[in-house]
């Protein structure tokens, strides 16, 4: 089958490496050409603008940060044309009021939207052991469970658009504590000088999913993106809403909330949420910053 893969970063790429394993023909769109590389040496085709990505392919995959993204990719005045009779599914990281409003825009469009959340990690997608949680129309429940079969052992069908999306919820809040304490980690290792042979061993026995941050802070390069910074501040105050309407304490979750908006305001917000690390290590950084921050 022709898919379209848009959005070529960490997973995406992963993504589109099990595919071709498993026999797909791939079309490749990222707004950074040289992303789409590894693909294209494995034979995926590329394609100049989500528009030729869209019409080449027979199913479209969208693997980018949140809902602007998606939304920037999909519902632009020169991608809706392209849309009509095009089954499109997301994997994107966005809550479920997000997802739904996008799905009945490409609705509007005669286009049809459907949602999974990936709950593996990239090298899974690659050796095609992937496992995938499904929300979409029970008329197309059939349609894109062949092709994630065709990557993956685990998929399950949670209900309908936006119902993905909600039992991918404590995942991402877990992911979310995860990724800050794997960050405060790192930047009292760095600070230490702690070798990164034994901080890397010491770091990923005590937290789970670890091996899959620590790279990017080692390194403090974060334009390899699982989920964004803004990303992962939109499930923070998705968090905190939820949290206060259960009568569940906030202030934790309200200070991992200033940590992700420091991080973008320093200009990392379209990058992966491990670069919040760079608000941990700056020196002008301090409790009293974070928690004004949390209080506006």
């Amino acid at each position: 089958m022709k898919i379209s893969i848009l959005g070529t970063g960490l997973m995406g790429s992963a993504l589109g490496e099990g595919l071709i394993r498993a026999g797909h023909e791939i079309i490749a769109y990222n707004r950074t050409t040289a992303k789409t590389e590894t693909l294209v040496s494995l034979g995926a085709k590329l394609a100049s603008t989500p528009a030729e990505a869209i019409v080449s392919a027979e199913a479209v995959i969208l693997v980018v940060a949140d809902e602007n993204a998606v939304r920037s990719l999909l519902l632009n005045d020169a991608i809706r044309p392209t849309l009509k009779g095009k089954k499109i599914l997301n994997a994107s990281t966005t809550i479920p009021d997000e997802i739904i409003k996008i799905a009945h825009d490409v609705n509007a469009a005669d286009g049809s939207l459907s949602e999974m959340s990936i709950m593996i990690g990239a090298e899974e997608l690659r050796s095609r052991q992937g496992e995938f949680l499904l929300g979409c129309n029970v008329d197309e429940e059939s349609f894109w469970t062949e092709i994630l079969l065709s990557i993956g052992k685990s998929i399950h069908r949670v209900g309908e658009i936006g119902d993905a999306s909600k039992a991918e919820s404590p995942m991402l809040l877990a992911s979310m504590f995860l990724n800050v304490a794997t960050a405060y980690a790192v930047a009292v290792v760095t600070k230490l000088n702690v070798p990164k042979e034994i901080s890397e061993r010491t770091i990923g026995m005590a937290i789970p999913g670890a091996e899959y941050m620590l790279p990017n802070m080692f390194t403090r390069n974060y334009s390899q993106c699982m989920a964004s910074i803004d990303a992962f501040s939109t499930v923070a105050n998705t968090a905190i809403d939820s949290a206060k309407a259960l009568g569940i304490p906030t202030k934790i979750l309200e200070n991992m909330h200033a940590l992700y908006e420091a991080a973008a305001k320093r200009g990392f917000g379209e990058q992966d949420g491990s670069a919040i690390l760079e608000v941990l290590l700056s020196p002008n950084t301090n409790k009293f910053q974070l928690m004004s921050t949390a209080q506006k």
